[in-house]
């Protein structure tokens, strides 16, 4: 059973908030441990976003939440995890991390296995099946220039995260993405700020206020 919630920012409406609850079933808010991988940001979990977002879930009420650091944490503590959390930042840091130390496919499984999985930003463009968009659109972000674009394969959604604020800077964005799409045959899902997605199998629910 897979269960997915993607979105563009961290549990920013109560709508996301809400379908992140919804996919963890059950809760015990005290022995629950939830995981925040923190690999998208060179600055790990000293990052200020990284411990905001721990703070923040804690304050909805899970007493275990940590940040995981796939360098150098032991990687048990996912499986004994409750919810695992990919945070935003930069997909191509978190991808190239990933692959570095082997986390591509226990994370993959864990995801058929079952374990609820919340990506956000560059969280959810890697638990997608490649990043051969953003290879496309910004390859000046591709440090390692070495054309690894598969990504963890967890869904078959390609998204778009901050759609809404990046069209207003680029307005060339939806051209080039359209592009895309028309070239490999792929549809992109264009999520504002304030929209998610959550997929429990082949159920898939835009998550939206408008």
């Amino acid at each position: 059973m897979v269960k997915i919630l993607l979105s563009s920012r961290a549990f920013i409406n109560k709508l996301i908030t809400e379908n992140f609850i919804n996919l963890l079933g059950e809760v015990n808010y005290n022995q629950d441990l939830i995981v925040i991988i923190v690999n998208s940001v060179t600055e790990g979990k000293t990052h200020p976003k990284m411990i905001e977002l721990q703070k923040f879930v804690n304050k909805m009420g899970f007493k275990k939440v940590v940040l995981f650091d796939v360098s150098e944490d032991d990687q048990a503590i996912l499986f004994s995890a409750k919810a695992i959390i990919l945070n935003g930042g930069y997909q191509f840091i978190l991808l190239d991390n990933l692959i570095k130390y082997g986390y591509l496919k226990i994370l993959r499984n864990l995801v058929y296995q079952g374990k609820p999985f919340y990506g956000i930003s560059a969280g959810a463009i890697v638990l997608g099946p490649d990043l051969s968009l953003y290879a496309n659109l910004y390859p000046e972000d591709d440090l390692n220039k070495d054309s690894r674009t598969t990504a963890i394969g967890a869904t078959s959604i390609r998204v778009y995260p901050h759609y809404d604020k990046h069209s207003k800077i680029n307005d060339q964005l939806e051209k080039n993405i359209k592009n895309f799409e028309l070239r490999t045959n792929t549809i992109i899902s264009r999520l504002d700020n304030e929209q998610g997605i959550f997929v429990m199998n082949d159920q898939i629910k835009l998550i939206s206020p408008y």
